[in-house]
């Protein structure tokens, strides 16, 4: 699935991509010092052939800390190799685990190179570092600044929101219109049998969407409107869902799916 290349998604940095960078920071001085040390404490030779490997290292980490993806494939091969190290060492003789266990710095290092082999093929890190964007950033990408054209009810529990441009938002899921901290509409209400859906109608049409957002850790949509209207959705079991579509992709909670014929021409999904 391909993206526009003008099109940009800022995904918060995972925070222990800056922990760990910092660690990996700290155990490259240890390491230019073993490389300078092999031409003499003092030999100028050593720290020449020191300085561009150290460089080299920060230069790196700081493109691993920035979320580029070849960074992150270097380190993960650091740290094979280190973990391949301490493992070979361990068959040697003359008491190989011994000699492990009285350096605490080479400890060290393998137990970052080990969780670092975890830590970076976990998948919101791997999502992080390859920039796809979330069903979240697409729909908001889509939808902010369009205007609400009609808010019609489409069966018992299904409402229908269409914006301009063929682009519409099903919900099959509770929701709510929130105006000035006051609840001005619920799909679901107690006191009546059925709901008015002039209600909604009055209230969105005719107005422009002004932001969208998905809380962390949810699939809850909430869209911002002008006239400080806001509409929150909340799910009741694995039947409660939104949907967004037009004329190029379809967009759910968990999944994005490119329609035949358009732009981009793959399928694909990402996570929200």
């Amino acid at each position: 699935m391909r993206f526009p290349p003008d099109v940009s998604f800022d995904e918060p940095r995972p925070r222990g991509i800056t922990l760990t960078a910092l660690i990996l920071v700290a155990l490259c001085i240890p390491g230019s010092q073993v490389i300078a040390s092999q031409f003499g404490a003092e030999n100028r030779l050593g720290m020449l052939a020191a300085a561009p490997v150290l460089a080299f290292e920060l230069f790196a980490l700081w493109k691993y800390w920035n979320g580029s993806e070849w960074a992150r494939v270097l380190v993960l091969a650091v740290s094979l190799l280190n973990v391949a190290g301490a493992l070979s060492s361990l068959f040697e003789r003359n008491a190989g685990m011994l000699r492990l266990m009285g350096d605490p710095l080479r400890v060290f290092q393998l137990a970052v190179a080990c969780f670092l082999l975890y830590y970076l093929n976990t998948r919101p890190v791997r999502v992080w570092f390859s920039h796809a964007p979330s069903s979240a950033d697409l729909v908001s990408q889509q939808l902010e600044g369009r205007l609400c054209t009609m808010v019609r009810l489409s069966g018992e529990k299904e409402w229908v929101l269409s914006f301009e441009h063929d682009a519409e938002l099903t919900l099959e899921c509770p929701w709510r219109l929130m105006m000035d901290d006051n609840m001005a509409f619920a799909s679901i209400s107690e006191q009546e049998a059925s709901v008015d859906e002039a209600e909604p109608r009055r209230l969105l049409q005719n107005l422009r969407v002004k932001s969208m957002r998905v809380p962390p850790g949810s699939s809850d949509l909430v869209l911002d409107f002008e006239m400080g209207i806001e509409l929150q959705t909340w799910s009741e079991g694995p039947q409660s869902r939104w949907e967004y579509s037009d004329q190029s992709l379809i967009v759910t909670a968990d999944s994005v799916t490119m329609k035949p014929g358009s732009s981009d021409g793959d399928s694909g999904a990402a996570p929200s």
